[in-house]
């Protein structure tokens, strides 16, 4: 059986057509779920007929005659179970059929003149895939205009890496509506639809306004780490096209399951599937999708010439992994929806916690301008399956409470320091720490979207190498607490928050027992 999602595969290994052989026209393509199990690990791809793919660990292959492959020479360059990974991502990520329209509207017959692979690529790492875009979008001395709210590894890989070694320059933009809150934009007297004009230009001018003659990169996460604001991707990929410069997107935090930043107009999504691609913490990857292919071929040479990629085992761990995203990714939105709310309902009125972010969280009456045109942003780029899951479960963009949206929630502990300035003092991430170390199954530990919860502090953990004043500006201070909220009991995990926050915020000392968890206490 084929399963309908385009592939590039070698033409020897390549599925057949989804077309009928009397030209009939595609059958409806199948949806997520089914392509995460079965894309890339159709049996007759198999020598044995396999339903699960085989793990080739050779590094080279035999040519019957000088160039005469079976579409394998060395496994750097390319390896079958590779392959079979990249296959299923860029179906994931709505990177195939949109690459297929792309070639078609070129006159270019994928199945025999098409030499550039999938419209996706594996990586060693998601910063190796992150440096992958970066050379070949900015080369030398190119400008990036990058989100500002970015993840740490992410500026030290543009600010201390790209900047001296090939000169490329990055201005950092606020794009989220907290930034045009901030700034006061709006006025209160207008109608919804004229201050949501306004409000949408505001973000667009702070956009445009730092485009320079040199920009080759508009780079966005959405959500953004660790603040979790959201970029409107439809309005940013317009000034992108505008200005004829790529849109990447960091689609990390909400993975293909919840959003499909190529649907909304993004010229290229990137990725570490360490995260909620493998969902296990125990494989590290990366993935670059795009259906332009003049861009799929640059990053294909660089793949190849860096060399930057995951081991055949690896690339088998994120297959076995993406099969179960579907349910995996649904579990951690229900649960991090209901730790956001916990926290917003019961954590700030008792004085435990300052506010929350979590993209889908509805604040009811305290809810500002700005939270209320996030959340309605996140129901926005909710991909079609996600919405239609959400909906399933009787969610809407205004139902009380929120919606599904995801795994990660930041809040700020209440630490007893008023003063902002002093917050911005390593030294004053006492009370936060309390807290983390009391934790008994929430792993205080840096990463994100395993079956496990984690906690971490992103001052001094991950953006701890983020410049100070920039970390300032985004409210990341010794108050900041991010959780990647996993798949357990979610009773387990409102009881394990609420203990260590009582404990951390009225001073006291105390670690939840995890020989409580073990006696199911």
């Amino acid at each position: 059986m084929t399963f309908h999602s385009a592939s590039t595969a070698p033409p020897s290994s390549s599925p057949p057509s989804a077309a009928t052989t009397n030209g009939a026209a595609h059958p409806p393509p199948h949806a997520f779920a089914t392509r995460a199990i079965h894309v890339g690990s159709e049996p007759h791809l198999s020598a044995a007929n396999g339903v699960s793919p085989a793990i080739d660990l050779s590094t080279t292959y035999l040519q019957n005659g000088v160039g005469n492959t079976k579409g394998y020479e060395y496994t750097r360059s390319s390896n079958p179970t590779r392959l079979a990974l990249e296959r299923v991502l860029a179906s994931l990520e709505g990177a195939d059929v949109l690459l297929s329209a792309n070639l078609q509207q070129e006159g270019v017959d994928e199945a025999t003149a098409w030499e550039g692979g999938p419209a996706a690529l594996a990586f060693a790492s998601g910063s190796a895939a992150t440096a992958t875009v970066v050379s070949a979008l900015a080369g030398n001395g190119g400008h990036i205009v990058s989100v500002g709210d970015v993840y740490g590894g992410t500026s030290r890989f543009m600010l201390k890496v790209a900047g001296p070694l090939s000169g490329v320059q990055t201005t950092f933009v606020d794009m989220s509506y907290y930034g045009v809150e901030k700034d006061g934009e709006g006025i209160e007297s207008e109608t919804d639809e004229k201050r949501r004009e306004r409000e949408d230009q505001a973000i667009v001018d702070r956009v445009e306004r730092a485009i320079r003659p040199e920009t080759k990169i508009i780079w966005a996460e959405t959500p953004t780490n660790p603040m979790l604001s959201l970029v409107p991707i439809r309005l940013l990929a317009s000034v992108a096209a505008r200005h004829s410069i790529p849109l990447v997107i960091d689609n990390t935090f909400s993975s293909p399951a919840f959003a499909q930043p190529l649907l909304l107009g993004a010229s290229v999504v990137v990725a570490s599937s360490t995260k909620y691609l493998g969902g296990h913490s125990d494989v590290l990857g990366g993935m670059i999708a795009t259906p332009i292919p003049s861009l799929l071929s640059k990053f294909r040479f660089l793949q190849n010439a860096h060399g930057a990629v995951p081991s055949p085992w690896d690339s088998w761990l994120l297959i076995r992994s993406l099969k179960t995203l579907t349910l995996r990714t649904r579990q951690h939105s229900l649960n991090g929806l209901a730790v956001a709310r916990w926290l917003f309902e019961v954590g700030v009125p008792q004085r435990l916690v300052r506010d929350v972010r979590y993209p889908g969280l509805h604040r009811g009456a305290h809810e500002s301008r700005a939270q209320k045109r996030e959340r309605e942003l996140a129901w926005e780029h909710l991909s079609p399956h996600a919405r239609k899951w959400v909906e399933q479960q009787g969610y809407r963009v205004d139902s009380p409470g929120g919606f599904p949206s995801g795994g990660m929630v930041s809040f700020h502990i209440r630490s007893g320091v008023d003063d902002r300035e002093k917050l911005q003092d390593p030294e004053a991430t006492g009370v936060a720490e309390r807290f983390l170390e009391g934790l008994g199954l929430f792993v205080l530990a840096e990463s994100l979207g395993g079956v496990e919860s984690l906690a971490e502090l992103p001052m001094k953990m991950t953006h701890g190498g983020v410049d100070p004043s920039h970390r300032a500006s985004l409210g990341i201070d010794a108050e900041l607490i991010r959780l990647s909220v996993g798949i357990e009991d979610i009773d387990d995990l409102l009881r394990d928050l609420e203990t260590s926050l009582h404990h951390a915020v009225s001073g006291g000392s105390g670690k939840a027992s995890q020989d409580g968890v073990e006696a199911g206490q």
